[in-house]
Order: structure tokens, then sequence, then C-alpha cells
């Protein structure tokens, strides 16, 4: 069963998050979506995190965002719904048997890798746990690049620096103008 969460309505009481499970991920998906995030947590988290925060704020502007609680989730959210960008944390475990604890390595862009291999690869930004040394960071920064990330952040998220990170994704890769309803983008490039 998938566990993906997306944020349908910005103004339904509690639970902004409606689960979605199985083969009902694509049928419920919002017909006029015009742009679909997806977001990966390390774990589950409060209503004041930036996970549940970005979805309110982008919900007007005609974004879905789809949140995933392992890899597994958000690769088979990305294959069975147009994913238009993706903010991954590498602290994002694998399954839910590994939930407990973070990915084996966090220093290592196994999602990211995934991801890539995607046929509509989503432009995707990589958050890192900031704790580590400025050396590990540089590493990680160039691995990340390497495998065609967006951009690289550190956590904690400033939802302002997230926001302007969208703004440069859209203008980039979408050439300034949201993409058709319902469809995954342009054909996958290397200039992400």
């Amino acid at each position: 069963m998938l566990n993906v969460r997306f944020h349908p309505d910005p103004d339904r009481q509690h639970g902004l998050f409606a689960e979605q499970g199985g083969d009902r991920l694509d049928s419920t998906r919002p017909a006029g979506s015009r742009f679909n995030v997806l977001l990966t947590e390390d774990r589950p988290r409060e209503e004041s995190h930036w996970t549940r925060q970005l979805p309110r704020l982008l919900a007007p502007q005609g974004v879905t965002a789809f949140i995933a609680r392992t890899g597994k989730e958000a690769v088979a959210c990305a294959e069975r719904v147009a994913i238009h960008a993706a903010v991954i944390d590498l602290a994002t475990p694998l399954s839910d048997a590994d939930s407990s604890q973070p990915a084996v390595d966090p220093t290592q862009l196994w999602l990211l890798e995934l991801f890539r291999r995607l046929p509509q690869r989503p432009p995707t930004v990589v958050l890192h746990g900031g704790f580590f040394s400025q050396r590990k960071v540089d590493r990680i920064l160039s691995k990340a690049l390497r495998l065609g990330a967006f951009s690289v952040l550190a956590k904690p998220v400033d939802l302002e620096q997230l926001l302007r990170v969208f703004q440069r994704m859209v203008d980039r890769r979408y050439a300034g103008a949201w993409p058709a309803p319902n469809s995954a983008g342009p054909p996958n490039d290397t200039t992400t």
C-alpha cells in the first residue's frame, strides 16, 4: 500500500494531508493541478514544520504537494504521478522498517540516484543535515550536482530560501511558466 499524503485543499480543517493508498492515488489527484511537488520527510512532522507550511503557501497557486515518509513511497509516487519538482531529505528512510532511523548513510544520495533513473526526472532539491563538516558538505554538494540536483540546502529549511529555489527552478526548467496541467513538463535534459 502506498502511504503518500497530498495537500488537496488549503481550507480543510485539521489533517491537511489526506492519506492516499494503492491505486487510488491517480484517481484522487486533482485534475487541474498545474505543478506537483514531492517532499520527503525523515520522520513524521508536526503542523509547524516546513513540510506542512509549504503546501499551504503554494496551494493557492495551483501547486499540489505529495509527502512521502520513505524512499520507496517517494519513488512509487513519482512513478504514478507527474512530479514537476522534488525536495528530498538525505535522512529519509528507505522503507517503513527503517523509519526509526535515517537512511544507512545520510551522506549518500541513493534517493537522488533513484530519481535520476525515472523516465521524467524532476528537478530536485537535496536537503542535508547541516551537522556535517564543511569538507563533507562540499562532497555532498559536488556529488549531488553531478547526479543532477538542482540545488542543495542545509536543514533546518529556510522557507523563503526554498521558495526562491522554486522560483529559479520554474524559471530555468519550465521557462518561467507553469507546466500544462497533468503533464510531466519538458523532456529530460541535462541543464537542470
